[in-house]
């Protein structure tokens, strides 16, 4: 059986004081005598009430937040790129950043160590089990990108990328393009199998019957990108439309188009998703599917923003959840 968390009601009722007493006493503020400071502090002890540096801080409000960022990998420039918006939103309230990867450790690692540090945590998180995840965070908010938050403690930071991919498709088609294929990543992350990713259950709803043979799966690199190009245009001759799961696999398909002389875009168009700015140097330059990322780092903040006005703080908060819509972005590739 899942233990109730203690809250701070549960704190004030146990030591017979008001909220405001119990959130004096933890914060260290002088407004109360010593012996009930104590009688305060036993309670908490007695219950194992253990509260948030987040909600500390709210209380306190004269300290400068911390905000924990967890990105899948330092090796793919949308994460870095993503990262530099968040430094940028972050500095802007006087929030300070501590960065990491989910190449040092589980997605409970590292919210579990970042929860004794920080006030809140953005990120990229693949455990199946959003339940775990606000456990490690220990009532540490966590707002989670690209996957929409459903228990209390987690938020989210939802990508359109229905609308997104549909906005796309059809502008693809008034350029005269007929059949589609797609390059999905493999998504697969150790112990969790493969599963279809947002982006691929997308566009199997919008592109059509005709377009769900010609879909092959690799791995999320420039190389997994030539890779899968190769193998779906030898499986699927024809294709004029190829959308690639990122702007990194999508730079390697242009690469392996070439190694089979494949012409872009006279031969066949390709598209990635990202908005990678290296997409703009590429030769041909290439088409994307943009994701603002300064939209989600605004999004993100903006969440964090709304509980630090609530004043709740010793409670986990419903989910909050935003939504950026990516959009396409013309350019020499398609």
């Amino acid at each position: 059986m899942t233990r109730q968390r203690i809250t701070i009601e549960d704190v004030a009722r146990e030591a017979g004081v008001s909220r405001q007493t119990v959130t004096r006493a933890m914060n260290g503020m002088t407004e109360i005598s010593a012996k009930t400071r104590q009688r305060v502090l036993d309670a908490a002890n007695a219950l194992g009430y253990r509260p948030s540096r987040f909600a500390s801080n709210l209380a306190a409000r004269r300290k400068s937040h911390a905000i924990g960022l967890v990105i899948a990998s330092f090796r793919n420039p949308y994460y870095t790129e993503l990262a530099a918006e968040v430094l940028d939103v972050a500095t802007a309230r006087g929030w300070q950043v501590v960065v990491c990867s989910r190449e040092q450790g589980t997605d409970l690692e590292l919210i579990s160590t970042l929860a004794g540090q920080v006030d809140a945590i953005f990120g990229y998180f693949v455990a199946p089990d959003q339940a775990s995840l606000a456990a490690a965070a220990r009532g540490v908010p966590v707002v989670m990108f690209e996957r929409t938050a459903a228990v209390p403690g987690l938020h989210s930071v939802d990508l359109d990328f229905e609308h997104g991919i549909e906005t796309l498709l059809a502008e693809l088609k008034n350029r005269g393009a007929t059949r589609f294929g797609l390059i999905e990543s493999d998504a697969a992350t150790d112990p969790n199998p493969y599963q279809p990713t947002q982006r691929r259950r997308a566009y199997e709803k919008l592109a059509g019957p005709g377009s769900l043979d010609a879909i092959v799966v690799a791995e999320e690199s420039m190389r997994g990108g030539a890779d899968g190009f190769q193998r779906l245009w030898n499986t699927s001759p024809g294709l004029d439309a190829v959308l690639v799961f990122n702007d990194l696999m999508a730079m390697g398909a242009v690469h392996g188009a070439h190694t089979l002389g494949v012409s872009i875009p006279a031969d066949v168009r390709v598209v990635g998703i990202d908005g990678l700015s290296l997409g703009s140097v590429t030769t041909p330059s290439l088409s994307t599917l943009s994701i603002d990322r300064l939209a989600v780092a605004r999004a993100a903040a903006d969440i964090v923003d709304t509980l630090l006005d609530s004043p709740d703080t010793g409670v986990l908060h419903q989910p909050i959840v935003r939504t950026v819509t990516p959009q396409p972005l013309w350019r020499e590739s398609a």
